[in-house]
């Protein structure tokens, strides 16, 4: 465990040769978090107009072997090419589950991801305490994709120019 690490809370950071605003419009945008989301299989009901804006919502479709099933999602603290928050519950409101995603530039093509997830309600917490390397390994895949599809486009875009 982390110093200071909350229980069922995973918090990642790497380093990312891209800038904060090719990570965000790659990856963030358009909401489509199962292109760097590990555990979802699709997501759904994403307003394909406004995308990643302040109280967005969508629905992660998730793999079978993350449990199935559909988990609506709402999308707050949302700061364009800086952070955002999405939220979503299940089983009545005894799991819930909470990521966030902070991006801090250290120069023009540097930025520091910083990834954040955590489960609460009883199933939530049963859940991180009985899967933790899931959780664990949910995030650390996550914040790889993440840093991988962000680094590629960046590198993709410079070499279109």
């Amino acid at each position: 465990k982390k110093q200071g690490q909350k229980m069922g809370v995973v918090e990642r950071d790497g380093t990312c040769k891209a800038s904060a605003a090719s990570i965000w419009s790659t990856c963030f945008q358009h909401m489509k978090f199962d292109l760097w989301d590990p555990d979802v299989l699709r997501m759904e009901d994403i307003d394909e107009i406004n995308g990643l804006v302040e109280g967005a919502k969508a629905t992660f479709v998730m793999k079978k072997e993350s449990g199935g099933g559909k988990l609506p999602i709402v999308c707050g603290d949302v700061v364009v090419d800086e952070r955002f928050t999405f939220k979503g519950s299940a089983a009545g409101g005894l799991m819930k589950f909470e990521g966030t995603i902070v991006l801090e530039e250290k120069g023009s093509n540097e930025t520091l991801v910083h990834y954040k997830f955590g489960m609460k309600g009883l199933l939530g917490r049963m859940f991180s305490t009985f899967n933790s390397k899931a959780v664990v390994g949910g995030t650390e895949h996550g914040l790889e994709n993440i840093i991988k599809l962000s680094e590629e486009a960046a590198s993709a875009a410079a070499g279109a120019n």
